[in-house]
């Protein structure tokens, strides 16, 4: 009677990609969970027509990171899980998902486009380019009823270029740069996942609230900016940090970048 004996390396083979699959779901629980957290802390009143109506918090640094770190469909599985646990945070601090319910779909909006924009241009969905289209489609019915305040989608232009120029090109992680280098490389994706994940906020924003023009463009659109800074570059620095603490994980295709 004989026995078969398993090769050790061909078992190592085997476990491996399960167990970096595991760990990947675990990075998207984690993330699902900060980000609900995270609505408890403002940095800032989101304004409506009647003045400041409810707190935009630090979740938004997080918003970008699904698609970066987990891919176009995790990151969509993930962020929506997030959006709807923070939108029961938000019942009690009076976050921006309560007067603008659109905004809860924002963190899995940005986690599938700034997924896809993740993958090579060859890929079967040109992410960037789809991107560029939705983001294009969000300037569009936004400037229909306040084309009078036309400066304040300018950023949302901006991410339009920005992802056209991704369609050309790849965005690889090195964890060897020095400096803020290391960090700077992902700015241009969370760029996008920011921009992508405030789009619902603005289209909800003008149709469900009926912010007047003025508004946008005097006093919403320098907190915007603010807002959207601080998102990119914190999102950039947390994104590098994960990235760099586990590079193992992210070998995969389908696992946001590279």
């Amino acid at each position: 009677m004989s026995t078969t004996e398993i090769d050790p390396k061909e078992e190592k083979m085997t476990l491996l990609p399960t167990n970096s699959q595991t760990k990947i779901l675990a990075v998207g629980v984690m993330l699902a969970a900060v980000y609900a957290v995270g609505n408890l802390i403002a940095i800032s009143g989101f304004i409506g027509a009647s003045g400041v109506v409810a707190s935009i918090s630090l979740a938004i640094v997080i918003a970008p990171l699904f698609g970066i770190l987990l891919g176009p469909f995790r990151g969509a599985s993930f962020g929506l899980i997030a959006g709807f646990l923070g939108a029961y945070i938000s019942t009690f601090v009076a976050g921006v998902s309560l007067v603008v319910p659109t905004v809860i779909f924002g963190p899995a909006v940005s986690g599938f486009l700034t997924g896809l924009c993740t993958r090579r241009k060859k890929s079967l969905l040109p992410g960037p380019l789809l991107t560029a289209i939705y983001l294009s489609l969000i300037i569009a019915l936004y400037l229909i009823p306040n084309a009078s305040a036309w400066w304040f989608i300018l950023p949302y232009a901006l991410a339009v270029v920005v992802s056209l120029v991704l369609q050309l090109t790849d965005i690889r992680f090195n964890p060897n740069k020095q400096g803020l280098m290391k960090y700077a490389q992902l700015i241009p994706l969370t760029y996008i996942g920011t921009m992508t994940d405030f789009s619902l906020m603005t289209v909800g924003a003008v149709y469900i609230l009926n912010i007047p023009a003025i508004v946008f463009g005097t006093i919403i659109f320098p907190a915007m900016i603010l807002e959207r800074t601080i998102s990119t570059i914190g999102s950039a620095v947390v994104a590098s940090l994960v990235l760099i603490a586990f590079q193992d994980l992210w070998s995969d295709s389908d696992s946001g970048v590279q």
